[in-house]
């Protein structure tokens, strides 16, 4: 019997959570800047972000009281979001994976959310992980993913490398779901000039211009005001070439600043609030190669060749305002 994976439950959905006792009980890592004031908290399973701070202030943070619970901070790969009915083709073939979203019908968030990574190189401030992506009925290729989270003294660094190690060309995308902290006054400045619009199992069904209507509008947003579970792309580059989305914290004095490379073209925002009685805000800033559903929509799309890679980056800084 294949085990199954944990699921995230959205908007107070039935879903049920399944519990794997290897997340409460696994190794969390300790990264700090070289000047001491940025600390990071890196789990292997998942290769996940579970905790970020600056001086004392909390910056990323675990939904739960248990920090490796599923999603909190995890990399999502093959594919990031919703796989509908958790069925893709390729060719001729057919794959199943595990529907985790029962509610929806979805496989959730790919293959390596709930997998230990390989710690390959460890130091005070930066730790360099990979796994083997396989999965004999959902995902039969081998695709090695690295992740390195790197803490400096502007800020963490996150790096990605997706390496396909199959003899054809195949489908990957991979993503991050960090929560970051938000307070009563906190404001979303969103970049992307467009909203990629769901149905009722939270799959794309087609992309328009940011307007009114949207789930998030284009600039400032007071986030205690949001109900977003939503995909957004097309966004405005920064000088330095990365599209960049910020939290602001007036409260703190500070400005959060989550900067992407254009590899990571698509940006998922998710509201949590008041999560087992933790009575404050957590937004879910997702930076992803693909939107959701990715592989059951792969005209268009560009396939890894064989010995080819996928590289993205994406960097969280801080500023005083």
């Amino acid at each position: 019997m294949r085990p199954l994976n944990p699921c995230w439950p959205r908007n107070c959905c039935a879903t049920i959570v399944i519990y794997v006792s290897a997340l409460i009980s696994s190794q969390i890592l300790q990264l700090s800047s070289a000047d001491g004031l940025w600390r990071a908290q890196i789990s292997p399973v998942g290769a996940s972000l579970v905790g970020l701070w600056h001086a004392d202030v909390e910056i990323v943070a675990s939904p739960y009281d248990e920090p490796l619970r599923a999603l909190a901070g995890s990399v999502m790969a093959p594919w990031p979001n919703r796989l509908e009915d958790g069925t893709w083709k390729l060719g001729n073939r057919e794959f199943a994976a595990v529907v985790n979203d029962t509610d929806g019908n979805n496989a959730n968030h790919g293959l390596v959310f709930d997998k230990a990574f390989d710690i390959v190189n460890q130091t005070d401030s930066l730790l360099r992980l990979e796994t083997r992506i396989f999965d004999e009925l959902a995902y039969p290729f081998e695709v090695l993913l690295k992740v390195t989270y790197s803490l400096e003294n502007d800020g963490l660094k996150i790096s990605f490398e997706a390496l396909n190690q199959a003899a054809e060309a195949v489908p990957v995308a991979f993503g991050l779901h960090p929560y970051f902290v938000a307070e009563e006054d906190s404001e979303l400045d969103l970049n992307a000039r467009t909203w990629v619009q769901k149905n009722s199992r939270n799959l794309p069904i087609h992309s328009s211009p940011i307007d009114s209507s949207s789930a998030a509008q284009q600039g400032r947003n007071r986030i205690a005001e949001l109900d977003i579970d939503d995909c957004f792309t097309d966004f405005v580059s920064n000088e330095r070439g990365y599209f960049v989305t910020t939290i602001t914290r007036p409260s703190m004095g500070m400005a959060v600043d989550i900067e992407q490379s254009h590899a990571l073209s698509f940006l998922m925002l998710y509201k949590l609030q008041e999560v087992e009685k933790k009575k404050r805000m957590l937004l879910a800033v997702e930076p992803q190669t693909s939107k959701a559903n990715f592989l059951r929509n792969l005209e268009g799309e560009t396939l890894l060749q064989p010995n080819q890679v996928l590289e993205a980056t994406c960097h969280i800084k801080l500023r005083k305002i």
